[in-house]
């Protein structure tokens, strides 16, 4: 239960931007009396609010290192996923997404459906590294393989720093299998 929380708070702050995109929109539409003053495109406004705030707190959880058991390892190889799947991103979930309108119902009930889709194909694929709003906080994903001495192993990694194939790093394991925060270790 706490990996599928964990996967939902990534794609609720994978989609962020996309979210206050839509919100900004729909409030200036409202605000302005350019769409129907109704209960649907408040439902809409309301639902887009929660996903927003829980992508941003989730975000915080997620970067954070507390209390986070730490080893010294090495980098044996390394692949850069920060940009792997930036722009299908864009092109096929912002783009697809910015022709709705919550003041129709059957267009609020599709963009949730499909919202929904794009969650289970998200958190079942581990899609997570398909996430622009940790891009924007200057942080890298990396699929590392590492060396702690005794075994080594792969590790998705999460960090600011600029990871060399050779060098030591201080490695901050968070209890989900697909975050692992790093520190140089000079």
């Amino acid at each position: 239960m706490k990996n599928i929380v964990f996967k939902l708070t990534l794609f609720l702050n994978a989609f962020l931007l996309m979210n206050l995109l839509f919100i900004g929109k729909e409030l200036y539409l409202y605000i302005t009396n350019d769409a129907y003053h109704n209960s649907i495109v408040l439902f809409g406004i309301i639902i887009l609010s929660f996903c927003i705030l829980l992508g941003i707190v989730g975000l915080f959880f997620i970067l954070r290192k507390s209390s986070m058991p730490s080893k010294i390892c090495k980098v044996i190889s390394k692949e850069n996923k920060t940009g792997n799947y930036y722009f299908g991103y864009f092109s096929l979930f912002v783009l697809l997404f910015m022709s709705f309108d919550f003041g129709n119902l059957m267009n609020l009930i599709i963009f949730f459906v499909l919202t929904a889709f794009l969650a289970v194909v998200y958190c079942r694929n581990d899609l997570f590294y398909i996430n622009p709003t940790i891009l924007l906080f200057g942080k890298r994903i990396y699929e590392l393989r590492i060396n702690d001495g005794i075994k080594t192993f792969n590790a998705t990694v999460i960090t600011k720093e600029n990871i060399i194939v050779n060098n030591e790093y201080e490695f901050f394991f968070s209890p989900y299998e697909f975050t692992t925060c790093i520190k140089n270790k000079v």
